[in-house]
């Protein structure tokens, strides 16, 4: 397991959400094996509410890896410079609601609650 911040690479503490240094969010999702189908709780923040939902990953990501570009050419149409918008990698996973022990689907409640 790593022991750095993947943004600023400073130490940190692995129970925690945060990096102590920079406050870069991060979680660990390897404890979750998605092959085996065994349900967990999944919690989220939505804006002010809190959804908590057991779940099943499906045993499927889709990693895409995306790049934008644009270009600029000169009246001949030659290209003088080439400009990256957008370099970047879209990570998927799904996750289906099953029902919990007292038969929700899930459950959606205010953070101040």
């Amino acid at each position: 397991m790593d022991k750095n911040c993947p943004n600023c690479g400073a130490p940190y503490d692995v129970a925690l959400d945060k990096c102590p240094y920079c406050s870069t969010s991060y979680f660990d999702m390897s404890a979750m094996d998605i092959n085996n189908q065994q349900p967990f709780y999944l919690k989220l923040r939505y804006g002010d509410k809190i959804f908590t939902s057991k779940v099943i990953a499906e045993p499927h990501i889709d990693i895409n890896y995306c790049k934008d570009t644009v270009e600029a050419l000169n009246l001949k149409n030659n290209r003088i410079k080439t400009v990256i918008k957008r370099n970047d990698v879209d990570v998927d996973i799904k996750f289906h609601s099953v029902l919990d022990d007292k038969g929700n689907l899930f459950t959606m409640r205010y953070e101040n609650d």
